[in-house]
């Protein structure tokens, strides 16, 4: 063989290895030009692992963070009462968020449920401050919370949850069930305890559900008494043949995390006294109010917690700046006393996110006392409306 032709084979078996080269580059990296993309192996097991850590988180909320932030991850948007800071929220990961503010949040949930947040329920969750989880666990949830594959992760909480709900054998509902029903009947009333809940309802991530308090049995008829409504949910019509689940945890009431005289957890700051101990003032309003949320207590004129005076017919347009950290909003209940109402009156937006601000219009025609409160923050940030005649 002469040179050239040498010469030729090594040019040729150069240009074979160069595009191999190129081509597995491409296999590994992906490609996004004139019209095509491929996704390449890189950023396919990237991805595949991400969604592997979201699984994971979800099957950790379920276990451990259903109680305080509910079966969907809403908080008090899903059901009244619920003291676990909403999480499953559009604003929390893409598209809404671009990557700098995705890093930006996952940072804070990092920070919150390593360290717990002072003035709440929320405890610390890493083993460095005596909790259950890991860094890795830790991160999992918090990917849960920011990934861009958020959504999928909620729809495996609620099918875990339901799967961990379930009786077995199943129980469903015999006959459909109106809101003012206060008597269901079971394909199976067996095992059933009185003043034990059960929930019906929320078999997808969209689908409300109801909470129910057993009141007494009767297992030949499978007829049981029930309190409806309860633990802060509504009242619902059920088609027969739906699932009956065992009925959510009760939150905890305490302790309140970094209370006056414990130790708060990280080094973090201990909560203000004043939230818990201020003075519920009178103070007459009218007109423009700006009435500040901190965490955890409302605060208006040095007041904290205030019993608000409004003359009837009067209209009061409250700004309500969040001054916290911590999620909070204003709801008054209306002059049926019960939250969660038609007639209840709340902030625009109803989910006012530290150092955001919220605006809510009042005026009542005539006398008459209703309570006001946080839905993040039930126990804490509440007082009462006097409209006087």
């Amino acid at each position: 063989m002469n040179t050239a032709k040498q010469i030729n084979i090594m040019i040729g078996l150069m240009i074979v290895g160069l595009f191999g080269t190129f081509l597995y580059f491409i296999f590994d990296n992906g490609f996004n030009a004139f019209g095509l993309d491929f996704e390449g192996r890189q950023n396919a097991a990237v991805v595949r692992q991400e969604k592997t850590n979201v699984e994971r988180g979800a099957v950790l909320f379920s276990l451990n963070c259903r109680a305080c932030h509910g079966l969907t991850g809403q908080g008090a948007l899903e059901r009244a009462g619920l003291p676990g800071a909403p999480l499953n929220l559009e604003d929390n990961r893409p598209p809404e968020l671009t990557e700098a503010q995705v890093k930006a949040k996952a940072d804070r949930f990092n920070g919150t449920i390593t360290c717990g947040r002072v003035g709440t329920l929320m405890p610390p969750w890493s083993r460095d401050e005596n909790g259950p989880l890991n860094d890795f666990q830790i991160e999992q949830l918090v990917l849960l919370i920011t990934s861009e594959f958020s959504e999928e992760g909620w729809e495996h909480v609620v099918e875990d949850g339901n799967h961990s709900d379930q009786f077995g054998p199943r129980k469903q509902l015999a006959a459909a069930v109106g809101p003012g029903d206060t008597t269901i009947q079971l394909n199976d009333a067996s095992g059933l305890i009185v003043e034990d809940a059960l929930r019906i309802g929320g078999d997808t991530i969209d689908e409300a559900y109801e909470v129910l308090i057993i009141l007494s049995i009767d297992e030949d008829t499978g007829s049981v008494e029930v309190e409806r409504a309860a633990m802060g949910s509504k009242a619902l019509s059920h088609e027969a043949e739906v699932e009956v689940y065992n009925g959510p945890l009760a939150p905890p009431d305490g302790p309140i995390i970094g209370a006056p005289g414990t130790v708060p957890p990280c080094g973090q700051k201990n909560a203000e006294p004043e939230a818990a101990t201020g003075s519920a003032a009178i103070v007459s309003i009218s007109g423009d109010v700006e009435f500040k949320m901190s965490d955890n207590f409302f605060g208006l004129d040095e007041a904290i917690n205030p019993t608000l005076e409004i003359a009837a017919e009067d209209i009061v347009n409250f700004t309500i700046p969040n001054v916290g950290t911590a999620i909070h909003n204003l709801r008054f209940a209306g002059p049926d006393g019960e939250y969660q109402t038609d007639d209840d009156f709340v902030s625009d937006p109803d989910l006012i996110s530290g150092g955001e601000e919220g605006t809510l219009e009042f005026t009542f025609g005539e006398a008459a006392t209703f309570p006001y409160r946080c839905d993040f923050h039930p126990t804490e940030m509440l007082g009462e409306v006097t409209v006087t005649g």
